[in-house]
């Protein structure tokens, strides 16, 4: 009886931090938000600006979220990033520049392997390189990482990845 009390209790305020914007529902069984950095721990909900794909080209650019936009839902699968609606496709950096954009998948690609670590997404073969948003704009690219760089704090919410301090 005190677990479930505990259980509901941890929903209820789960629900109100994840519901703050009014389109997010909590899905606390689930764990569904997934990167929360704890010197940033009021930001739990999705954000105002999405990661978003050109639906059928390879652009990627952060755009004001749109949970029906299928170009701004993703999928985290291991270290990739796909698109949620065609799986094949996946985040991709250019190697050895600052691009992203959406690539066929393909497991030789380095710069398709990920870290989601805090509110910080990362290059795994290059981790001292993070996505990143050119604050104010749409451009979204790689850049060294830097704590203090707004665009660069993400925070993924079911399937949408946002700027966390937008």
């Amino acid at each position: 009886m005190k677990k479930t009390a505990a259980w509901a209790a941890a929903a209820m305020m789960a629900g109100a931090l994840l519901t703050a914007t009014g389109s997010a529902q909590a899905e606390a069984s689930t764990g569904s938000v997934r990167a929360v950095d704890t010197a940033h721990s009021s930001k739990r909900v999705a954000g105002r600006y999405c990661l978003a794909n050109d639906w059928g080209t390879s652009r990627v650019s952060a755009k004001p979220c749109n949970p029906s936009d299928q170009g701004q839902q993703w999928v985290v699968s291991g270290h990739q990033i796909a698109l949620a609606h065609a799986r094949a496709y996946c985040l991709a950096n250019t190697w050895e520049t600052p691009e992203v954009a959406v690539k066929p998948c393909s497991s030789g690609d380095q710069g398709q392997y990920w870290n989601v670590s805090g509110q910080q997404v990362s290059l795994n073969f290059a981790p001292a390189y993070c996505l990143a948003n050119a604050w104010g704009t749409p451009a979204v690219s790689t850049k060294p990482c830097a704590a203090s760089d707004n665009g660069q704090h993400w925070v993924i919410f079911n399937d949408q990845i946002s700027l966390a301090l937008a």
